[in-house]
């Protein structure tokens, strides 16, 4: 017979009253089939001491010896759980009794006389399969160590769903019992905790790294609010964490937050801004207060970072009341004609009319009009640039707008630069000295959209006589002064009727001061009367039709 190759060590107990048999059964070496010999004993109750002090894999037995047969202790081994392998050696006699023992567990029996090669088949046996048990509990236990290591990631996937999908209470207890999640089972107020400029705080250093940072702050977030209340932690995305905890003694879960900013920027380089949601009761308004949280994060724009806003200091909100980008056109003639400095102070007298409102918008619209800015500026600058020389602007742009919690200030800052920037590049390649000159005597147009403007005036604006500029612009644009004004007051016309404006009021704000004139100048362009234009927004006006109010 071959022997087995080396592998970890079975051990084995000879138990025989009969000398020669143990000292035949002692004399087979082992060791070349992988088996440690752990002892001998020549009776049942000395070799169940053994067992119990060496708990061996293997036992060999005789099924009767003195003080104890082999299926006494055969009995005694089971009762203790003890997971050895029994073959019991048996006289032709003892046959049916042996059998009965393999019943009660026994893993074989071996009738004497038998050869060394028959014992060995059966221990041999025995081994593959005491090694395959071994293989299978050791995946058992490695299972269970790579689940308690993935214990943390499971709860934090878990509680993510949680506050993402509404869910039942009795539809989330079964995981939440498995996962151990240490929190009570009702009571909860959500914090989105986000990290400060942090993409351009570690743009420069490694993954383990900037794990470090995270990991840190995540534990001087948990270590601030367990003194108050159960809490877990986890990840969310886009240097995010999220806080869930349940109501504490303090009360204001705002207060909490704001001690968690006052330990990062403590013990840390780094600030956090943090939104706090109201408390809801049950598993299942989780999202609820989510979304509360992420309304109040929102609210950091306004801000410089490295504080607490509770959605309980938010402003009362209704309708989103319509905002109009009103100097965006001036603007972008700004670009137009390579004026940078001009389009920076554009843009600043844009944001003063954002953000100098009584009660401020919503962040979400007011990032839209921002969006809606910056899209209208590089559309231009695409028409207006070679491609080469306005990307990379354009690219550094994007990419800062793609940081998350960018407060106003810098946001405004970035597009100051792509303006400033952008305006360079339009004109140190595009424009010729005539369009220069055009471009700035649009501005000076559009900024008398509501005056009456004359072609004198425009021609001396930018030092030219009537003749020479009449003919000028109408190179460069394509239309006569005449035209481009009424164009440019009914442009802006139709702005002030959308926003729900009487005619009268249109008429004389984009400078006509007959309304019956302007009248016939709006249909002559847009093929319409302006309120035949303002009554597809606002089907229900009550205002008279146009021939009886002219």
């Amino acid at each position: 017979m071959l022997k087995d190759e080396v592998q970890d060590p079975i051990s084995l107990c000879v138990i025989d009253d009969i000398r020669s048999v143990v000292e035949g059964l002692t004399a087979i070496s082992w060791t070349d089939y992988g088996i440690s010999l752990r002892g001998t004993s020549s009776n049942g109750s000395d070799g169940l001491e053994l067992v119990a002090r060496v708990k061996p894999d293997l036992v060999i037995t005789d099924i009767r010896m003195p003080k104890m047969d082999g299926l006494t202790m055969l009995r005694h081994l089971l009762e203790t759980n003890h997971h050895c392998k029994v073959i019991l050696i048996s006289g032709y006699a003892d046959f049916e009794y042996a059998q009965q023992a393999v019943h009660l567990g026994a893993y074989e029996f071996v009738v004497k006389p038998f050869t060394e090669e028959e014992l060995l088949g059966v221990v041999l046996r025995a081994k593959a399969q005491i090694l395959e048990e071994r293989s299978r509990l050791q995946n058992h236990h490695l299972m269970e160590t790579k689940l308690r290591e993935s214990m943390p990631v499971l709860r934090q996937e878990y509680l993510s769903m949680l506050v993402h999908h509404r869910t039942p209470w009795e539809h989330a207890s079964e995981r939440w019992d498995f996962l151990g999640i240490d929190l009570e089972r009702q009571g909860f107020t959500v914090m989105l905790i986000e990290i400060d400029k942090f993409r351009e705080q570690v743009a420069e250093l490694s993954i383990r790294e900037i794990e470090l940072i995270r990991f840190s702050l995540q534990n001087i977030v948990e270590e601030t609010i367990r003194p108050y209340s159960k809490c877990v932690v986890i990840r969310a995305k886009n240097n995010r964490f999220l806080a869930l905890l349940n109501e504490s003694d303090i009360g204001d879960a705002t207060l909490i937050a704001e001690s968690c900013c006052r330990n990062i920027e403590k013990y840390t380089k780094y600030t956090v801004s943090i939104g706090v949601s109201g408390t809801v009761g049950q598993i299942h308004q989780l999202p609820d207060a989510y979304r509360e949280a992420e309304r109040a994060l929102a609210y950091h724009i306004f801000s410089e970072g490295n504080a607490a806003i509770g959605i309980g200091d938010l402003p009362e909100t209704g309708s989103q009341s319509p905002l109009s980008l009103e100097r965006k056109d001036e603007l972008l003639l700004a670009l137009r004609t390579g004026n940078g400095d001009r389009a920076v102070e554009l843009l600043g007298s844009i944001s003063s009319q954002l953000q100098g409102l009584a009660s401020p918008p919503h962040p979400d619209y007011l990032l839209s009009l921002y969006d809606e800015l910056a899209a209208s500026v590089i559309r231009a600058l695409y028409e207006l640039a070679p491609f080469a020389e306005i990307q990379p602007l354009i690219a550094r742009y994007q990419s800062m707008r793609g940081t998350t919690g960018m407060p106003l200030s810098r946001l405004e800052q970035q597009l100051s630069q792509l303006c400033r920037e952008g305006a360079c590049v339009v004109g140190s390649n595009t424009l010729s000295e005539s369009q220069k000159i055009i471009y700035r005597s649009l501005e000076f147009i559009q900024s008398r959209l509501g005056e009456e403007v004359t072609l004198t005036e425009c021609a001396a604006h930018v030092h030219l006589s009537v003749s020479y500029y009449s003919s000028l612009f109408k190179k460069v644009t394509g239309m006569t002064v005449t035209q481009y004004v009424n164009q440019e007051r009914i442009r802006l016309a139709k702005t002030l009727l959308v926003e729900g404006r009487s005619v009268q009021e249109v008429s004389v704000a984009v400078g006509y001061e007959e309304r019956r004139y302007f009248s016939e100048m709006f249909k002559r362009i847009t093929g319409m009367t302006p309120t035949e234009f303002r009554s597809d927004y606002y089907p229900d006006s009550t205002e008279e039709a146009e021939s009886t109010k002219s």
